[in-house]
């Protein structure tokens, strides 16, 4: 048997291309989003991947450091959240690619969390074909492609599952008590040592490069005691390889679980650390609790008491009760087959709404007494109303969501109902930027992640009277002292409405000298907004600055301004993406980079792409435009003067 078969494979650009795309796709979630989505390190792929492969087969590769922020829980308390340098997501993502099939194989069926996709041998073929297919300077691949590729179930296919399953435990298999558990800050207390010995043992071979790089990545991460010790526990939380690692720590309790439920007749299921036991009297249960809590002492995890509990009769009942939510669940089902933006359609699709009505009067009727009264389930169904609501950008939750924001720090609320705001019609959204900013300035939020995730939405809005927002965003995101995330999202919000350009360059010098990494390059985005010779002085300095990721997000601006070939490329690629307000916001930045350029041939380029292809009912979006026709217009002096000669 060969000895590290798996580093072999790691170390082909095919696995670390399926790497990029997993980790692209899953960036997209972060806590944290780039300013420009790592198109600038998607712009040279075929480059950086080989680099990174050379650093990993050298033994010169070090991970770099993990950005970390607060995310608010219920009350007034956090946990930590974290995002992924891209190199390290890449590495970690094709890492679990090639554990995901091995190690599936050690799960028990009862487990439904991170499995292997049924059709995951179609899958490689696929992947492979599409590789050869799509040759690496198309570095985008649409998110269902890359869903296509990858290793696991998707979650909202495996989840109702779950919960059918226990469903079925209870109603037709005759289980009469159910042990509820939750382990204490899971994330943050997985014992990397126990990780590391339990992956080696389930391989069953020689690995040990692969298994080496990988902790060796995890381990650069673990927090410090106050002595300067490695904590030596905890994963950075919030992406799909944490997932599927928590997944794997548990398996020694499912060996635990198993024995007991063959002793006791019992059944049981898990979704990463969400674990449910039935049995058919109340010692038996007590008995689960028991064995979860010993096996979890044995991982160096703790049950967290408050939140373990034995259901039976009707309590039981209740809990595995989800008519509600199936009720919405069919609902939804309906609309999502139809247009909803189709005028044809409103009818039907207002119908369909129209069996929602009960549940939506909950949340409309006295908003503040609603969203102060939300159990979990009812928290589901708030979050899932706004789905459907936001989908069909209908106004009935617009209240009850900004109640929630105000009130609720809760990160899934503060997520689904900003998601839902900026679905709404663009007539709206005078008013939700005013309220929001209210909200800010009105200090009612009291995490820096609920601050910075309001500006990210307000980033997104398309309101009519758009020229005092990105003074309003300066004034309060800047002026006053606030966590990096809060200045990231402000610089963002100022590069996207109007603003002068000797003042965007300003504010972009100042905040380029700054310490944190998103901030230089939300910083370098806004830059492109200043007097195009400042812009081109400017990022010929940015090459050389010693932030490796901030001097290649410069020179990617610069060579939009330079070559003329690459530009193309990019602008092709703008050009074939959707043309949606969002796709056309997205594309700033490079339209803005390009517009900055001495070449006549760039120039007219974009010119007639704007003019062509750049139109929009959003007054932002139209001021864009008119800044980047008024940038270029010299291209037309310089058409028409070739005409005349």
């Amino acid at each position: 048997m060969s000895h590290n078969k798996l580093f072999k494979q790691l170390c082909r650009l095919e696995t670390m291309l399926t790497g990029w795309h997993l980790a692209h796709l899953d960036s997209r979630d972060n806590f944290v989003l780039d300013p420009v989505s790592y198109i600038d390190f998607g712009s040279n792929l075929d480059e950086r991947l080989r680099h990174l492969i050379e650093q990993v087969q050298t033994y010169r590769y070090r991970p770099r450091h993990l950005l970390e922020i607060d995310l608010p829980k219920s009350g007034l308390s956090a946990r930590p959240g974290n995002v992924l340098p891209i190199e390290e997501s890449i590495l970690l993502h094709a890492i679990t690619y090639l554990l995901a099939p091995i190690l599936d194989k050690k799960l028990d069926k009862s487990v439904y969390s991170k499995r292997l996709h049924p059709d995951w041998k179609k899958r490689v073929q696929k992947r492979d074909s599409l590789f050869r297919e799509s040759p690496i300077e198309f570095p985008f691949l649409k998110r269902t492609t890359i869903r296509s590729i990858s290793p696991f179930d998707a979650w909202y296919e495996r989840w109702p599952e779950f919960e059918k399953e226990a469903i079925k435990a209870c109603t037709e298999e005759g289980y009469t008590h159910l042990t509820k558990t939750d382990i204490t800050a899971y994330f943050e207390n997985i014992d990397l040592g126990l990780l590391e010995i339990l992956i080696r043992s389930l391989l069953k071979r020689e690995e040990d490069k692969v298994i080496q790089l990988l902790f060796r990545i995890l381990n650069g991460w673990t927090r410090m005691t106050s002595t300067g010790t490695p904590v030596g526990r905890g994963i950075p939380q919030g992406n799909e390889v944490s997932s599927f690692l928590a997944n794997i720590y548990l398996i020694p309790l499912d060996r635990e679980l198993i024995r007991f439920c063959k002793r006791h007749n019992g059944k049981w299921f898990r979704y990463v650390d969400d674990v449910k036991v039935f049995t058919r009297s109340k010692e038996d249960a007590r008995q689960a609790v028991f064995v979860i809590n010993n096996a979890l002492r044995a991982l160096h995890l703790n049950l967290q008491g408050s939140k373990t509990e034995i259901l039976s009769g009707d309590m039981l009942i209740e809990e595995l009760d989800n008519s509600d939510l199936d009720n919405v669940e069919e609902v939804v089902k309906k609309i999502r087959k139809i247009n909803p933006h189709k005028s044809k359609k409103t009818k039907i699709i207002t119908m369909h709404l129209q069996e929602l009505r009960r549940y939506v009067s909950r949340f409309r009727r006295n908003p503040q007494k609603a969203v102060g009264n939300l159990d979990e389930k009812q928290n589901r169904l708030f979050r899932r109303l706004m789905t459907i609501y936001g989908f069909c950008g209908r106004p009935h939750l617009h209240k009850t969501a900004m109640t929630a924001l105000s009130e609720l720090p809760d990160l899934r609320i503060l997520e689904k109902s900003l998601t839902y705001l900026s679905q709404l019609d663009y007539s709206t959204h005078d008013t939700i930027v005013d309220d929001l900013f209210q909200m800010l300035e009105t200090r009612q939020l009291p995490f820096p992640y609920q601050k910075g995730s309001v500006l990210e939405t307000i980033a997104l809005m398309h309101p009519r009277e758009s020229r005092n927002v990105a003074s309003r965003a300066r004034k309060y995101g800047l002026v006053t002292k606030q966590d990096w995330f809060v200045i990231q999202k402000a610089l963002e919000v100022i590069s996207l409405y109007p603003y002068k350009p000797d003042n965007a360059h300003r504010l972009a010098n100042k905040y380029l000298e700054g310490n944190d990494p998103m901030v230089r390059r939300a910083s370098c985005v806004l830059l492109l907004r200043s007097p195009k010779t400042k812009v081109r002085k400017q990022l010929n300095e940015l090459i050389y600055h010693p932030d490796h990721n901030l001097s290649l997000l410069a020179l990617y601006f610069l060579r939009l301004q330079q070559d003329s070939q690459f530009a193309q490329q990019e602008l092709s690629r703008i050009r074939k993406g959707k043309h949606t307000d969002l796709a056309m916001q997205s594309a700033l930045p490079c339209l803005y980079a390009m517009a900055a350029t001495e070449d006549t041939c760039i120039a007219a380029s974009v010119y007639d792409y704007i003019q062509k292809h750049f139109k929009s009912r959003s007054s932002k979006l139209n001021w864009h435009r008119n800044m980047l026709l008024h940038s270029l217009r010299w291209t037309q002096k310089s058409a028409d003067a070739k005409k005349e000669t």
